[in-house]
């Protein structure tokens, strides 16, 4: 879709260019050049997309610790407008055959219409010359099967000069491949059905057809032979319009066009070096066409084998893929006084459910309703653990420790990997935002960054501390942390703790 979209754009630009520049072109460079220009936008329609190689991408390990707390918010869902791309492409390109549609259609019918009661009145070389009463001018229609039609009794007017002119000029669109260009600028039309420069576009072309068509008819003829070949382009200025075929007429464009040739015709033509002069300006933008294709890459390889050899055993059965382990506990703590220090002396319950651990702490039993009741509150109250996104074709570990103890908890986050500068800690209001990183190498001799971020002020300091103990117990266990970075994250921890139970 990105192609068709740069295509369409690029292809204006082409296309107003185009319009710009045609007139001067032809009065530096002749009529054949400046229509000859209506091949840009034309090449630059079907130039296919570039697409460049990847290179591989390095494997990388990823371990990734999140601890925090249940009290954060859930984020709140944008509203999506991701309807309205689909429904315009959908529009735009209904149009575009639709638009395809009519055009042929259209020739199909027209060409019909000359056929049907025509009568042979000659040939030159594989061109069929026909007499019919549906055309009001002589024109060339037929990509393979090449016709010209003319109207009834046009070879037996008593103007022979004047006839033979109209043939040539009809057999010029023939050997001039007129009517395949005509045939070929269909697509960018429709590609641009709903664009009125397009229109313009459209008619400005078949007027420069028509000038260099002229332009090759008059070429080496006397004065004389030009002014007679004016007076009969005059002559059929006001025939009807008839689609794709071309006509000396050029009727699709009015006025206008004659006047514009029969101006062609009275111009000086080219000297051989501004013919070649041009001829290099257009072959230079057309070699620069490239360099407005679309660009593109190709999916990068995380792992390329190389070919086996000849006769070699066949390869071991590739290990799993690393699966993503997650861990979540959701600790429950209630005290009927205000005392501090250790959970120890606390009753524990150990609930597991839909997946969840759940860890009850209190100072009084309770009974089973009251326990079912707590997990229900705990699991309904429960938000979004904020995430972050595994590297592809790597593991991942989460480790999530949730510490339900009120509406001033604590809260914690422990983050590794690409996106742990981005994270955020929502905490209670008036609390500190205390942080610190962590670098070492993991297990298999990689260098492993950790950020650690926790709320250090803005709930009672025992409680802060209760939830940091939590954390720490967690993140103690946890095998898939490297030694180096666990025991950096655990001393620092410590500290905090420490103060943490001195302020409280």
């Amino acid at each position: 879709m990105s192609w068709l979209i740069d295509t369409l754009v690029t292809t204006g630009a082409l296309i107003a260019l185009v319009l710009l520049i045609r007139r001067p072109v032809s009065r530096h460079f002749g009529p054949g050049m400046a229509y000859a220009l209506w091949g840009l936008p034309l090449l630059r329609l079907f130039l296919p997309p570039l697409v460049l190689p990847a290179a591989p991408a390095p494997a990388q390990a990823t371990e990734l610790v999140v601890v925090t707390d249940a009290t954060a918010a859930a984020a709140t869902p944008a509203l999506s407008f991701a309807w309205i791309e689909p429904l315009m492409t959908g529009l735009w390109l209904a149009g575009v055959a639709g638009f395809l549609v009519w055009r042929l259609l259209g020739y199909r019918a027209l060409r019909g219409a000359l056929l049907a009661e025509a009568r042979p009145v000659g040939r030159v070389e594989d061109i069929r010359l026909i007499e019919t009463p549906a055309a009001p001018t002589p024109l060339a229609f037929g990509l393979t099967d090449k016709v010209i039609a003319l109207p009834l009794g046009f070879m037996a007017q008593p103007d022979r000069a004047a006839r033979d002119l109209a043939i040539v000029h009809e057999l010029e669109h023939h050997r001039g491949r007129d009517l395949a260009v005509n045939m070929a600028m269909q697509p960018l039309l429709a590609l641009h059905w709903f664009n009125p420069l397009a229109w313009l576009a459209w008619r400005a072309l078949r007027r420069d057809q028509e000038a260099a068509c002229d332009a090759r008819v008059v070429a080496g003829r006397d004065h004389s032979t030009r002014a007679a070949y004016g007076a009969l382009i005059a002559d059929y200025a006001r025939a009807p319009r008839v689609s794709l075929a071309a006509s000396i007429a050029c009727p699709v464009v009015g006025e206008a066009s004659v006047i514009h040739r029969l101006r062609s015709l009275t111009m000086t033509d080219p000297t051989p070096v501004r013919r070649t002069i041009g001829r290099l300006l257009l072959a230079g933008a057309a070699l620069a066409l490239p360099l407005t294709a679309s660009v593109s890459y190709a999916a990068a390889q995380t792992d390329v084998a190389p070919p086996a050899p000849p006769a070699a055993p066949a390869a071991p059965e590739a290990p799993a893929a690393p699966q993503i382990h997650r861990e979540h506990r959701i600790v429950i703590v209630e005290k009927a006084g205000a005392e501090k220090g250790d959970d120890a002396s606390l009753k524990t319950r150990v609930i597991e459910k839909d997946g969840k651990t759940i860890v009850i702490k209190t100072d009084k039993a309770l009974t089973e309703a009251e326990i079912d009741a707590k997990v229900e509150q705990a699991l309904a109250a429960l938000p979004d653990v904020p995430s972050v996104p595994p590297v592809p074709g790597n593991g991942e570990r989460r480790v999530i420790v949730q510490r339900i103890n009120g509406d001033h908890a604590a809260h914690a986050m422990a983050i590794a990997g690409p996106d742990r500068e981005k994270s955020a800690i929502a905490c209670a209001d008036g609390a500190k935002i205390s942080t610190f990183e962590s670098e070492a190498p993991s297990a298999d001799g990689k260098k492993q960054k950790v950020v650690m971020r926790f709320c250090s002020a803005g709930a009672a300091m025992a409680k802060a501390a209760d939830g940091l103990k939590t954390a720490r117990e967690r993140i103690s266990k946890d095998a898939n942390l490297s030694p180096a970075i666990r025991d950096d994250i655990l001393k620092q921890l410590d500290a905090e703790i420490e103060r943490l139970s001195k302020q409280g």
